[in-house]
């Protein structure tokens, strides 16, 4: 039978609850996750090299920093800055439940969705192949 380690916790200065493990100076923290104000970082996949010698790499920064970099490189290129974060922590449970909702209170309207078939649409040419 394997024993579980117990790890000793002792209390974040920020929140007074026991949170912290005792060598969280030697881990490089001084408050427990639920107090820190650190943002997330972000992996950035670069392909490096030419022809047969190419290799994959990331590259690991924060948030703003990667910004700023997308921002001036969109600026440079003449193009729109199209930024995702993908945001882990969230309840995706609760985020599809609500865009369920939000489409059955659409599709629960009184007014009826009235689409006439032999209607051509206007400014709609065809396509010849």
């Amino acid at each position: 039978m394997v024993k579980a380690m117990q790890l000793e916790m002792m209390k974040c200065p920020a929140c007074n609850q026991d949170k912290l493990p005792v060598k969280r100076k030697e881990l490089g923290y001084h408050v427990c996750v639920n107090c820190s104000t650190a943002k997330p970082v972000v992996g950035i996949t670069t392909v490096e090299g030419s022809g047969d010698h190419t290799y994959n790499d990331i590259i690991i920064m924060d948030q703003d920093k990667a910004a700023a970099i997308a921002q001036r490189e969109a600026q440079l290129k003449g193009t729109k800055v199209d930024i995702e974060y993908i945001n882990l922590d969230s309840d995706e449970a609760a985020v599809s439940q609500s865009v369920k909702e939000k489409v059955d209170q659409v599709l629960e309207d009184d007014e009826p969705l009235i689409v006439d078939v032999d209607d051509t649409p206007k400014g709609i040419q065809g396509i010849d192949y």
